[in-house]
């Protein structure tokens, strides 16, 4: 009977594969945010928009609550608006909230 426990991994593949792990949970998390985002439209009235020149390129009826620095946010009311964001060249399209941080705090 022995109590060794095998050949412990070593060198670069027990590193490479505990990268990949820890990047593959928040690449997974925010996957399922997009794609939730892009199929059932945002849960707040609000989301974030990246892309190049976007305030300049929104949809029609497009509400701009902040833009900069290639951020905008604008008032989204379904997951149709959405895709049209996605067609006029949003690259991502995230829920967000209307008065960033100010929303949070108690009334």
């Amino acid at each position: 009977m022995t109590t060794d426990p095998g050949t412990p991994r070593k060198g670069w593949g027990r590193a490479v594969r505990t990268t990949g792990i820890l990047l593959a949970i928040p690449i997974g998390w925010f996957s399922v945010i997009v794609g939730a985002t892009a199929a059932f439209g945002p849960v707040d009235p609000a989301v974030l928009v990246l892309g190049p020149d976007m305030p300049t390129r929104l949809p029609d009826g497009a509400g701009i609550l902040r833009a900069g620095n290639g951020r905008t946010v604008v008032t989204a009311p379904d997951a149709a608006f959405v895709r049209e964001l996605y067609a006029n060249g949003a690259w991502i399209v995230l829920p967000a909230l209307r008065n960033g941080c100010m929303d949070l705090r108690p009334a």
